[in-house]
């Protein structure tokens, strides 16, 4: 595995475990609630969408293999246990650093095609560091959410 690669699957580690951090101790009540009603999304929602979008774009974009991802599907979850997300987050874990250990530099330089009508062909390195600011985004707004939650159950 190039440097390069042992990079972005320590970074997806890093990830995971704050991920892993936040949802730890978490009620049932408390992943499926939503601070702002038809604004925001519960935890269960960003983590569902969150690994979603770790699968899509690593599995799919990067490793050639067809999830049959429904996006939109990802933002009506409900009643999804702390339990499940961990276990959710441990198998695309596993996923993730397969994938990826397999690339090689040049498959890092393969283009594929837009997948959003935003973005335009990139390449496999693109989806990868793509898929880590999203991560980054959406640990920040998981980080709030539960913070807001413990702020209006004090």
């Amino acid at each position: 595995m190039s440097s390069e690669i042992q990079t972005y699957v320590k970074h997806f580690e890093s990830f995971h475990e704050q991920l892993s951090d936040i949802i730890r101790g978490m009620s049932d009540d408390e992943t499926n609630w939503v601070p702002i009603g038809g604004e925001t999304n519960s935890p269960a929602v960003l983590v569902t969408h969150m690994l979603g979008a770790e699968s899509f774009r690593i599995r799919e974009m990067a490793g050639g293999v067809d999830i049959g991802r429904d996006r939109d599907a990802e933002f009506h979850v409900n009643l999804f246990s702390v339990t499940e997300m961990q276990q959710s987050l441990e198998k695309v874990m596993r996923s993730t650093t397969d994938v990826l250990s397999r690339l090689s530099s040049e498959d890092l330089d393969q283009m594929r095609p837009a997948v959003r009508s935003y973005e335009g062909a990139e390449t496999v390195r693109w989806h990868i560091l793509h898929t880590i600011e999203h991560l980054g985004m959406h640990l920040g707004h998981l980080s709030l959410t539960r913070q807001l939650y413990a702020r209006g159950n004090q």
